[in-house]
């Protein structure tokens, strides 16, 4: 749990084995931490200077020997406030800057198809950010739940609240053997589970993504409103017959 946590505020793994080791000494030198951790001094120095930054970790000079200890483990929060003032930071910067990035984008014609493939936890997570980001209810079948599978609780925790706040709606078509992800602003219905399929389609908007299953999971999106506004209408026939 502790670990786990630690490395969703973005901590690294060589980070957290260090901070926690020293968390559990009231004073250790750089020496005996890294002969704890079978890691070369200078890569413990490098690690313990970037725990220092974050200011998670101090240290002391007694007989001209350096001593590191931790500091008081609500220092985490303020490590935590820091990172949001500077994302804050960054997202203004980025909002000044996506016009001029726009005006060196060629002029597509307003009917081309715009195609796009994700793979794999970062995938998934960037179409979830833009149904997010695109702030239009939708509509899926082959509906699931299986993309608690490839990501983190706190990810989906965070997209959900995020729909209920912008009251992004959506109604779901999903199958008997298959599970779906569950919100207050979902209408969901069930399909015979001959309709059962390895992939999830998902429109929103003039979008529409193919999610596939696989081991490392692909998101096909495909923006095209003539395209988009075809599988509306054929999700609307297969709404009306699950009645």
């Amino acid at each position: 749990m502790i670990i786990t946590t630690l490395k969703n505020i973005g901590l690294t793994e060589k980070e957290i084995k260090i901070y926690l080791l020293i968390i559990k000494h009231r004073e250790i030198t750089a020496g005996e931490i890294s002969k704890r951790t079978k890691d070369s001094r200078t890569h413990t120095y490098d690690t313990i200077k970037k725990l220092i930054e974050k200011g998670l970790v101090t240290c002391v000079i007694k007989n001209n020997i350096k001593f590191f200890k931790s500091v008081d483990p609500n220092k985490l929060l303020d490590y935590l406030d820091e990172k949001k003032s500077k994302i804050e930071h960054e997202e203004k910067e980025i909002n000044k800057i996506i016009p001029e990035i726009k005006k060196l984008q060629k002029d597509f014609k307003k009917d081309d198809v715009k195609i796009e493939v994700y793979e794999g936890e970062e995938g998934l997570k960037t179409i979830m950010k833009d149904i997010i980001r695109e702030n239009k209810n939708f509509i899926t079948w082959g509906a699931t739940n299986k993309v608690n599978k490839y990501l983190p609780d706190f990810f989906i925790r965070k997209y959900l609240n995020e729909r209920k706040r912008k009251n992004i709606k959506a109604r779901q078509l999903f199958t008997e053997i298959s599970g779906v992800l569950k919100s207050p602003l979902s209408i969901n219905k069930k399909l015979p589970k001959e309709f059962a399929s390895p992939t999830t389609t998902l429109v929103y908007g003039n979008k529409v993504v193919n999610f596939l299953w696989l081991e490392i999971p692909r998101a096909i999106l495909t923006e095209n409103k003539e395209l988009a506004n075809s599988y509306k209408k054929h999700f609307e026939l297969m709404w009306k017959s699950s009645d």
